[in-house]
């Protein structure tokens, strides 16, 4: 309705546009006098707050605004009589007693310069805010989750945020299964009245058990509207009239698994049923206080998994690190010794290769039990991972250490049945002991776990003591491996050649090239130093690679000056190379980039590498296709036979030098190289000596029919300037 046009005077040309614009705005829009009457007040602002326009025109805004909030509202309205617009939030309280959050607009109404009354346009922002609030507290909830704040204090905030954000004022509380699982008891209800709060614990849960009970019996969410009237609420009804509760919503909180971890209640102070609103809050509510309780129920699971192994149950590292630091501690003040043992168990890769990693775990778990059985009451073992163990024995002298060690040995000889196979494994212990190794847990793991290598690599199935001059050469090992790996980078590779001379012309026909490594800081390292630890670490392949396009290369260069353009260049391949499935190709690919000759280019081979007769069969197959020489070098030190040996396409025999050192000085030696020289003439092969150093074996061999020699009788391995002089040297009459 529209108020007497003459109370604010309003233009004859202007009260149409003004009726417009109230009447049909789609937000609440109404007018005041400066007294704070309302004199208009259009169907939205009607639908906003419940009231009609009857009974609102000639009262004061106070009648629709929560009383909470109307101070604030009065100063913001002084502001706009005082000539300014002004933009606020508040709080409305409908006809029914609902609240409302909203967004105010109000501006002055200026008539001749004078300020006549008040428009003013408010939207509800109720579910806006909601929402917000709503987000934001259960950023706070799942923060304190993290965070691992007090059970208590995160349960209590979720009941006060939902409590802020419910309708009409709800109060809420939160249930927990107890651990019989049959009964509730109060996780938090602080706003309910403490002696309510009491008469919820041990609430049974069943059918009719009131409207928590049944929601978490029947894992249906329960609405009651009238707790007086509902048959839920029959045993309760008149506690629940003595503190007001006149309705009560419950849902159940569930966990992963469907299963139930309590119930999350609200109650109201008026008989009221639930909207679309109300039953989304509910499962807002129920997710959120499904994930606290469920983090907090695991808790000590979490915190056990968190230390301890979750195949085995023992201790993990970092539990056992904790309990080592502990135990120094006592030993320090006690002045007594403790001992780590490390252990690792042999060959372990080979029975989860081939029975499987379900086989390997429950051998796990079997002998983890068997080592815990070798220990005493205090002594702590845990597993490191994989198929490594470590134990810490507490007041334990070394003679202490030793005994548990031959009872691990001991323990572990005997075989295990798992799943119908019958297996065995054996251990390698490493013992350290404070505080004669250590005296920290950092450093008694570091030396027990190389004391425990050093076992392995004795054979295994035994215990090693830290002993330092070990752990000097294990360090020096590293020193050197950490070098190594920027070598090829650093461009510290070279090659020196040791020329190969044929007895019967006298004339060099081959040379052998061997890498050298030299360091700025290591200097030149020889190589039995750093070739084995080129082979654990896999860096041979690499290392490889390059010794052979270096070598090709470098017969390439030799052809080119017209110096040495029949010489042949034999290379050593190490194992690893010769199982590579790349050799070959590389190989190949060399030879076509470098343009050589394939016949100039010897691969030198060991014995070991043909103890496979049929995998070395083919791969020597496919390299003598490609046209290159094949050399059994350090011939006499494996295990090869002639019979296998007749079947490989092998152009030379290298006798190794251990055999030419004795060659004039023992009969036993002599007749050793020439049974070889003999067999191997017969199968068709060339025989080469290698480490000839003086002319009394040189001229031995001479008597043996030997075909080539090489050796520091003729020259030691030169770099290419100074074999390039040797060379010339040598061919001067």
């Amino acid at each position: 309705m529209l108020p007497n046009r003459n109370k604010l005077n309003y233009p004859n040309s202007s009260f149409e546009d003004y009726k417009s614009f109230f009447e049909y705005n789609p937000d609440a829009t109404y007018a005041m006098l400066p007294d704070g009457n309302f004199i208009l007040f259009n169907e939205a602002a009607c639908e906003l707050t419940g009231y009609t326009s009857e009974e609102v025109i000639g009262e004061s805004y106070s009648k629709v605004i929560d009383p909470d909030f109307l101070d604030m509202t009065r100063c913001q309205f002084n502001e706009a009589l005082s000539g300014k617009n002004t933009r606020f939030q508040s709080v409305l309280r409908t006809k029914n007693g609902e609240r409302k959050t909203v967004s105010i607009l109000i501006v002055p109404i200026f008539i001749d310069h004078e300020i006549k009354g008040i428009i003013g346009v408010t939207k509800d922002i109720t579910e806006q805010i909601m929402l917000e609030t709503l987000r934001h507290g259960q950023n706070k909830i799942l923060q304190m989750i993290t965070k691992n704040k007090p059970y208590q204090t995160v349960l209590d905030g979720i009941t006060l945020l939902f409590e802020k954000i419910s309708n009409q004022n709800g109060k809420c509380a939160i249930m927990l299964v107890d651990e019989s699982g049959t009964k509730l008891v109060c996780g938090s209800a602080p706003s309910l009245p403490e002696k309510y709060a009491e008469i919820l614990n041990n609430l049974s849960i069943g059918e009719n058990t009131g409207p928590c009970g049944t929601a978490a019996f029947s894992k249906q969410t329960v609405i009651v509207e009238d707790t007086q009237s509902n048959i839920l609420w029959d045993k309760f009804k008149d506690t629940a009239l003595q503190f007001n509760l006149l309705a009560c919503w419950s849902v159940p909180l569930l966990d992963d698994n469907d299963n139930v971890l309590g119930t999350f209640a609200i109650y109201y102070d008026e008989c009221r049923s639930p909207d679309e609103r109300d039953l989304q809050l509910l499962q807002e509510a129920s997710y959120l206080s499904g994930i606290a309780i469920q983090h907090y129920k695991t808790k000590e699971r979490i915190n056990h998994l968190a230390f301890h192994d979750p195949l085995t149950g023992l201790p993990n590292r970092r539990l056992f690190d904790e309990k080592v630091e502990l135990v120094l501690e006592r030993s320090k003040q006690t002045m007594t010794k403790s001992s780590v043992l490390f252990i690792d168990l042999d060959r372990f890769k080979n029975i989860n290769d081939t029975y499987g990693h379900d086989i390997g775990d429950l051998l796990l778990i079997e002998v983890s039990k068997r080592l815990k059985n070798c220990l005493r009451n205090n002594d702590v073992i845990a597993r490191q991972g994989g198929d490594e163990f470590t134990i810490l024995l507490e007041h334990s002298p070394i003679e202490t250490a030793k005994e548990v060690g031959d009872r691990i040995i001991h323990t572990l000889e005997h075989s295990f049945k798992i799943q119908g196979i019958e297996t065995f494994v054996s251990p390698s212990v490493g013992i350290s002991v404070y505080p004669d190794h250590g005296k920290s847990s950092t450093e008694l793991l570091k030396k027990a776990d190389a004391a425990m290598y050093h076992a392995k690599k004795d054979g295994g199935n035994n215990y090693k003591f830290h002993d330092e001059a070990l752990e000097k050469q294990n360090n020096a090992r590293l020193y050197i491996e950490n070098h190594l790996h920027k070598a090829l980078e650093k461009n510290e590779f070279s090659l020196h050649y040791q020329p190969k001379i044929e007895l019967s012309t006298q004339k060099i026909i081959g040379v052998e090239a061997l890498i050298r490594w030299e360091n700025p800081t290591l200097g030149m390292v020889p190589p039995d130093k750093f070739i084995p630890i080129a082979e654990e670490t896999g860096l041979i392949i690499p290392i490889g690679e390059w010794v052979i396009k270096k070598a090709c290369e470098q017969l390439k260069l030799w052809k080119a000056e017209g110096i040495l353009s029949e010489l042949t260049i034999a290379v050593n391949i190490s194992i690893r190379q010769f199982f590579n499935p790349n050799l070959v190709s590389l190989i190949e690919e060399t030879i076509n980039e470098t343009g050589i000759d394939p016949f100039l280019l010897d691969i030198e081979i060991t014995e070991s590498m043909t103890m496979n007769v049929e995998m070395a069969t083919e791969i020597l197959k496919d390299l003598k296709k490609l046209g290159v020489k094949i050399s059994i070098d350090d011939f006499g030190t494996g295990y090869s036979s002639f019979n296998y040996l007749k079947h490989f396409p092998i152009d030379y025999i290298k006798i190794d030098k251990s055999f030419i050192k004795d060659i004039t000085i023992d009969d036993q030696s002599k007749n050793i190289v020439n049974v070889f020289f003999q067999l191997a003439k017969a199968i068709g092969f060339r025989i080469v000596a290698e480490g000839v150093e003086t002319k009394e074996q040189l001229d031995m061999l001479k008597t043996l029919n030997c075909n080539e020699v090489q050796g520091y009788l003729f020259s030691k391995p030169l770099p290419e300037d100074e074999f390039n002089l040797f060379f010339e040297r040598f061919y001067k009459p």
